[in-house]
């Protein structure tokens, strides 16, 4: 053990001779906010609020069925980024995520997922997130639920939980306002 200490400590040392800047310097990087979009990005965590009427809460009870919470991350690309843009004109930003959950109302917090820097400068305007929510499928191969959808800047999501209202697709009414 002592021989691995001593060799880890001549090569630091040999290092730290042979570059004397680069240390500094990566260490000046980090603290002024040089890397700070990269590393701000990375933690993309967010709260989902989410209510069930009292026919979808009885029904998933019933049934021992979960929810899913699918997530998409996406900007609008800047001019000169849009051979970068899929088929839809967006950049995105990695494959989309399922997050399986109890079928219970409630709050959820949703990880953060790295955002790539690339990406990041190819956008013009903030990153989107699409946010919806369907039955786990356990009990049934259809999704029991209608949830609706959120899509709002990442930001905004991080600042309050994303609230989502979900009833069943055929048995609950339609909430007032509704298309039918």
């Amino acid at each position: 053990m002592k021989d691995a200490r001593a060799l880890g400590a001549r090569s630091s040392t040999r290092l730290r001779f042979r570059f004397p800047g680069t240390l500094p310097l990566a260490l000046l990087a980090l603290c002024s906010g040089a890397l700070a979009p990269a590393v701000a990005e990375d933690d993309a965590g967010f709260e989902v609020s989410i209510t069930l009427s009292a026919r979808a809460a009885a029904t998933l009870a019933a049934r021992h069925e979960g929810m899913v919470i699918m997530l998409s991350y996406y900007g609008w690309p800047k001019p000169a980024a849009k051979k970068h843009a899929d088929e839809i004109g967006q950049i995105g930003f990695g494959p989309d995520q399922q997050i399986e959950i109890p079928g219970k109302a409630g709050q959820y917090h949703v990880p953060g997922t790295p955002l790539d820097p690339q990406r990041l400068r190819w956008v013009d305007g903030p990153v989107v997130v699409n946010v919806n929510i369907a039955s786990a499928r356990k009990s049934d191969p259809d999704n029991l639920l209608d949830c609706g959808s959120s899509e709002q800047p990442l930001t905004d999501a991080r600042k309050a939980p994303v609230a989502l209202t979900c009833r069943l697709i055929h048995g609950d009414p339609a909430p007032s306002g509704s298309p039918p």
